[in-house]
C-alpha cells in the first residue's frame, strides 16, 4: 500500500471541529430551504440532497484533514476487475464525454507527474471517503423517509448510486492504476 502523502490533520482541534459543525448547519439549513421549497419527494431536492452533501464533504476535509491510510483504501485487482464489470470505467468516460472531468480539472493542477502523484492519489482517497460516507448518509435518510411513507427514498437512492458509488468504484480503479507508479517512484527515490 502506498501511503498518502504527509499531512496534517486537524481532527483533535476543537476549532477544526467548530468550522466542520459550521459547514454541517448550514448544509442542513440548504436542503432544509430545498425541502420548504421543491418538497422531499421531488427528484429537484434528492438532486441537490447529493451535491450539498458533497460540498460539505469538501469543506470538512479542508477543515479537518483526516488522514486517509486504513486499510479500507487498499484495492486489488480482482476488485477492479468486477468494478470494470459493472460498467465504472464506462461511467467514467461519460462523465469525460459531458465535460465533468474537465470542469474538476480547473480546480485541481495534478500534471501527472512524478511531484504531483502523491496529491493525486490523496485526491482519489479523498473523493472515496466523501462518497462512501455521502452513500451510507443516502442510505439512512432514504430509509427514514421510506419509513415515513415519504416518496423521496427511491429518488435518493437511485440518485445515491450514481452519484456515490460509481465514483467511489471510479476513486479505487484510479488508485489502482497508480499504485505501481508511486511503488516505482519510492523503488527511485529508496
Amino acid at each position: 500500500m502506498s501511503v498518502p502523502a504527509n499531512r496534517t490533520t486537524h481532527m483533535g482541534d476543537p476549532l477544526a471541529w467548530a468550522g466542520a459543525l459550521g459547514v454541517c448547519a448550514l448544509g442542513v439549513a440548504l436542503l432544509a430551504w430545498f425541502a420548504r421549497h421543491c418538497g422531499v419527494a421531488s427528484p429537484l431536492f434528492a438532486f441537490e440532497f447529493h451535491f450539498v452533501g458533497m460540498a460539505c464533504a469538501v469543506y470538512m476535509d479542508k477543515l479537518l484533514a483526516p488522514r486517509l491510510d486504513g486499510r479500507r483504501f487498499e484495492v486489488s485487482p480482482g476488485e477492479v476487475r468486477v468494478y470494470r464489470c459493472l460498467g465504472a470505467l464506462a461511467f467514467m468516460r461519460t462523465l469525460r464525454a459531458v465535460g465533468w472531468e474537465a470542469a474538476l480539472r480547473v480546480g485541481n493542477r495534478f500534471e501527472l507527474k512524478r511531484a504531483t502523484l502523491r496529491d493525486y492519489e490523496r485526491a482519489t482517497r479523498q473523493g472515496e471517503n466523501a462518497h462512501a460516507i455521502l452513500f451510507v448518509l443516502t442510505v439512512v435518510v432514504a430509509a427514514a423517509t421510506l419509513a415515513s411513507q415519504t416518496a423521496a427514498g427511491p429518488w435518493l437512492l437511485g440518485l445515491g448510486v450514481v452519484f456515490h458509488v460509481y465514483p467511489v468504484m471510479m476513486q479505487r480503479s484510479q488508485r489502482a492504476r497508480l499504485q505501481p507508479l508511486l511503488a516505482r517512484v519510492d523503488a527511485r527515490q529508496g
